[in-house]
């Protein structure tokens, strides 16, 4: 007997009976069949471990260990006292970049999807209770479409994983891009800075010069004023140059995830640029065939494809009725078996049908417009890396020889002779602007390179799979102010 609210129910004696016991056994024996026909299907999950590794083979880069958001994370080898390599920045940026952490959620999102796709349906149970003349009513009832239907969605759940696992390694090989893109940018805006105050140094001797001249009565007051003022113009782009060198660390210190960080960055020197020469048409071919954004889209398909299929089995929503029974009939206790289905009489399931076969076809053009953008993207940056490697070598081997030529000769004629102080400073001029042209085409062959690399989706020169383990990581901040 219970007592709840009041309301007095009795249970009886005769609800429990041989009969019942052996319908509730066969319900939990059919409950367990189940289980064990829809536990074959092993869910396959695609992890942190799994994007760092395909990471590491495209770029020699992994993503670190995982941390907590607020965590920053810094290899032990990376020696600050010596200036930070551009090799250094990459691992730390895989390892910290804001961006990327907050993309690396998405794997646990896709593992929970998993995991809820592989859950079996909690059986129903429905009970009318003996209150008064009712008679006592109890059905069990456990779905059955599960059968045929879970596999189908476990399947579309792991394409899934697999397309959030291809996306986040494109992403990796995109944090790798703009890591190098910001490191040189950085290196650039530094050997600016030096060459702004070389420059401002060089125009402040030619001013001193002229105002030893204008003291012997050799040149013009008018030629003197033109050259204080390129001295001045000098000092005004060297500490333009200083900001420029600033707001390039900021950045940088951003996609390394240092912002709150008290790490002073130094640029280590600036190392030979390797040389690639692969045909154009052959790193096309490379990029459709391992370019990740490719894979993900192709997983996107075969993903919507079982979605499409799922729609179309979906229609009768059959749920098993094990047992249905009933406490008093005209024969005492009374149980049997049923079943619950729709009838797909008004509709069958036509428009989830239709939406996911409109899905999957969107995702096939998708997949076209993504290999046509592959295959742009490389030509860009091959002409890109073609002209940079151009520009570079006129500057180096014509340009700039002559105009340092031309600037050691005109000031030694300007210390013994009169030649035109105006002379001296277009000359000046010619050889700042020819070294920071020079440095310019240097940065713009390595932004090439790095680009070239991202869109054919792995590393084109220097780069072998047998480096040797990265070293332990080393937790230097565990929360953020």
């Amino acid at each position: 007997m219970f007592v709840t609210s009041g309301i007095t129910l009795t249970v009886q004696r005769e609800f429990i009976t041989p009969k019942s016991l052996r319908w509730l056994s066969l319900a939990c024996l059919v409950f367990a069949c189940l289980a064990a026909t829809t536990g074959c299907v092993v869910p396959m999950q695609h992890g942190r471990s799994h994007v760092s590794g395909e990471v590491y083979e495209r770029t020699g880069y992994d993503l670190g260990p995982a941390k907590s958001a607020c965590a920053l994370i810094i290899d032990q080898s990376v020696d600050w006292s010596d200036g930070l390599s551009e090799d250094e920045a990459i691992t730390i940026g895989l390892w910290n970049n804001p961006a990327y952490q907050e993309l690396l959620a998405d794997l646990e999102i896709a593992e929970a999807d998993i995991i809820q796709a592989a859950q079996l349906q909690n059986p129903h149970v429905i009970t009318m209770l003996p209150i008064g003349v009712k008679q006592w009513e109890f059905a069990l009832m456990v779905p059955l479409d599960v059968l045929w239907l879970r596999e189908i969605r476990v399947s579309a759940a792991e394409l899934e994983s697999h397309r959030v696992a291809q996306r986040l390694v494109q992403d990796g090989l995109n944090v790798v891009r703009d890591v190098r893109f910001a490191y040189i940018d950085w290196q650039l805006a530094v050997q600016n800075l030096q060459l702004a105050e070389q420059g401002a140094a060089l125009r402040s001797e030619t001013a001193r010069i002229a105002e030893a001249r204008l003291a012997a009565g050799d040149v013009a007051e008018a030629d003197v004023s033109a050259v204080r003022l390129d001295a001045l113009v000098g000092i005004a782009e060297a500490a333009r140059a200083a900001r420029q060198q600033d707001l390039a660390r900021q950045r940088l210190r951003y996609v390394l995830g240092l912002q709150f960080s008290d790490v002073t960055l130094h640029p280590a020197p600036v190392t030979d640029t390797p040389q690639i020469d692969v045909a154009v048409g052959q790193l096309i071919d490379d990029a459709v065939v391992s370019r990740p954004d490719l894979r993900a889209v192709e997983f996107a398909v075969q993903a919507a494809s079982d979605r499409a299929d799922l729609a179309r089995r979906d229609i009768w929503q059959l749920i098993g009725i094990l047992p249905d029974i009933n406490s008093q009939g005209l024969k005492g206790f009374e149980a049997g078996p049923g079943l619950r289905f729709n009838i797909p009489l008004f509709h069958q399931n036509q428009g989830a049908i239709r939406l996911a076969e409109a899905n999957a076809e969107r995702l096939r053009r998708q997949y076209v417009n993504r290999r046509d953008l592959a295959a742009w993207e490389v030509h860009q940056a091959h002409l890109q890396l073609m002209q940079a490697n151009t520009d570079l070598d006129i500057w180096q081997q014509q340009v700039l020889p002559e105009a340092r030529d031309a600037v050691e000769k005109l000031h030694e004629a300007l210390q013994e002779s009169g030649v035109s102080l105006l002379l001296v400073l277009e000359t000046n001029r010619q050889f700042l602007s020819a070294q920071l042209r020079e440095r310019e085409a240097a940065a713009q062959q390595r932004r090439a390179i790095a680009e070239l690399e991202r869109s054919v989706g792995h590393r084109l020169a220097g780069f072998s799979t047998s480096h040797e383990p990265l070293p332990a990581p080393v937790d230097v901040r565990e929360e953020m102010p």
